[in-house]
C-alpha cells in the first residue's frame, strides 16, 4: 500500500527557520564492518529505530532491501506521523525526503563516514527542515517540545546502530562513543544561519 498523496514536502513548502542537525556517534569499527551495519539497517529500518519513539512501516519496495522510490509511514510517539520516501540509495547512506502531511518539510540522511586513523567509523544523521506549518513551528521551535522528542529519537537511533553494528562483530559496546550534535537555525528574516 503506497502513501495516498505522493507529492513531496521540501524545505521550501514549510514554515519559519530552518533548521540544520547533525547527529554523529563514533563506531569502533572499520568503515567496511560498518557498512554491513549500515546493509543491516536498510534491510529493516526498525533494526535501530527507538522502539518507545518511534517505527518504521514500509509502505512500498522490497521488504529485505531499499531502493528509491521505497515508502515509509514512521509512526512517532505523539500526534504526528511522518510519511517518508527514499530518494537516494548508496553503498555509504540512504536519503529520505518528507511527504506531504509530514510533521516537517525536508530531508535527512543517513551516512557512514570513515575515521581518518581508518580503525574507526562514524555513523551520522543529518537533516535539513523546516517546520510544516504554524502549529509544528510553534511546538518545535517556541516550544520546543517535538525538538526535544526528535532529539532523544535520533539520539537513540544513533546509539542503537552503534551498538548493534559492534555486537555482530563480538566488539564491546563499552567502546562506542557519545552522540554528537550540532544544530544551526537559519533565520527568515535575516537569511544566517546561527549555532542553536
Amino acid at each position: 500500500m503506497a502513501i495516498e498523496n505522493h507529492d513531496t514536502q521540501p524545505i521550501e513548502d514549510g514554515y519559519g527557520a530552518a533548521f540544520h542537525r547533525t547527529y554523529t556517534i563514533r563506531v569502533p569499527l572499520a568503515i567496511d564492518a560498518s557498512r554491513e551495519a549500515l546493509r543491516t539497517l536498510m534491510a529493516d529500518l526498525n533494526h535501530c529505530a527507538p522502539r518507545l519513539l518511534a517505527r518504521f512501516e514500509k509502505l512500498s519496495g522490497s521488504a529485505t532491501q531499499l531502493a528509491p522510490g521505497d515508502e515509509f509511514q514512521i509512526h512517532i510517539t505523539g500526534p504526528w506521523n511522518g510519511p517518508v520516501r527514499v530518494s537516494k540509495v548508496t553503498e555509504n547512506a540512504f536519503q529520505l525526503i518528507t511527504l506531504h502531511d509530514h510533521m516537517e518539510a525536508g530531508r535527512i540522511d543517513f551516512r557512514i563516514l570513515p575515521d581518518p586513523d581508518g580503525e574507526h567509523s562514524f555513523f551520522q544523521i543529518e537533516s535539513l527542515a523546516r517546520s510544516r506549518d504554524r502549529v509544528v513551528d510553534f511546538v518545535y521551535d517556541k516550544l520546543p517540545i517535538a525538538k526535544v522528542a526528535q532529539t532523544l529519537m535520533w539520539t537513540a537511533f544513533c546509539e542503537n546502530f552503534a551498538k548493534g553494528a559492534t555486537a555482530t562483530t563480538g566488539e564491546g559496546a563499552t567502546d562506542v562513543g557519545e552522540v554528537t550534535i550540532r544544530t544551526e537555525r537559519r533565520d527568515e528574516a535575516t537569511g544566517r544561519w546561527e549555532d542553536a
